[in-house]
């Protein structure tokens, strides 16, 4: 006896084969959660495959549009980068035409020189910092941030390497945090609007907050422990001991 939900997934797979997919090719467009509509466009696209038909989807390309990309000589993976640098089809295309690499066109959008070294003094140049920042992993969008703002390159490189946006950069260091307590809020989901907003309802003394954000405290936990007499100097002091053991 077949269950309904065996009923159903076998009627599922018939539709799939009828549509002359082969096993493996509709566990590939399913497993990306492509309907059977969808996975006959991307086949008509020329993609039989569910992973390069997500790529595409991740460059924010339809099927309709791949035979522009694939003619402009550039395939999924190299659209996704193009897609993460900020470049759409037709900006992609003309930087093709010109022999760039999207972290090169990237880096001529912004007028930096990607072979530029550390300025005298062993100060970064804005190029080295690019460099520096791709190779961290930073995504373009928050890189793009850094470049386009008032920042001095060296000083903005442990901000972008910690995932901290450029605008909350601002505002983070402007309250004394560093950028690796910055990054540790940013990953828990907390904007430097958010910490402020926090801090200020706490009634938290402006020049106390960065202590008690590195002594790893809530504005409540940290308005809490004011109310039983621990001190600014005291979260210091356990501010301290936290980024020793960051730097261990």
């Amino acid at each position: 006896m077949v269950s309904g939900d065996d009923s159903g997934a076998a009627d599922a797979g018939a539709a799939w084969s009828a549509a002359g997919f082969s096993g493996e090719q509709a566990q590939s467009f399913r497993r990306w959660r492509f309907t059977l509509a969808q996975a006959v466009e991307w086949r008509q696209a020329g993609v039989p495959d569910g992973l390069v038909a997500a790529q595409w989807t991740t460059a924010g390309a339809t099927a309709a549009a791949v035979g522009n990309w694939r003619a402009a000589g550039i395939d999924a993976s190299q659209a996704v980068h193009w897609h993460e640098m900020g470049f759409d089809l037709q900006a992609a295309k003309d930087a093709v035409s010109r022999g760039l690499t999207p972290e090169t066109a990237f880096a001529r959008r912004h007028h930096v020189q990607l072979s530029g070294g550390p300025l005298r003094g062993g100060r970064l140049g804005r190029g080295e910092a690019f460099r520096r920042m791709h190779e961290a992993g930073v995504p373009p969008q928050v890189i793009e941030g850094y470049l386009t703002g008032p920042w001095d390159p060296e000083e903005a490189l442990p901000w972008a390497r910690a995932g901290v946006d450029a605008a909350d950069a601002v505002l983070w260091r402007t309250l004394g945090i560093t950028p690796a307590e910055a990054g540790r809020l940013v990953r828990k989901g907390m904007s430097a609007a958010e910490a402020v907003r926090d801090w200020w309802r706490a009634g938290i003394p402006f020049d106390e907050v960065a202590d008690w954000i590195g002594a790893g405290l809530s504005a409540a936990e940290a308005a809490e422990q004011r109310a039983r007499g621990i001190t600014a100097e005291q979260a210091a002091a356990l501010r301290a001991l936290r980024d020793q053991d960051a730097d261990d």
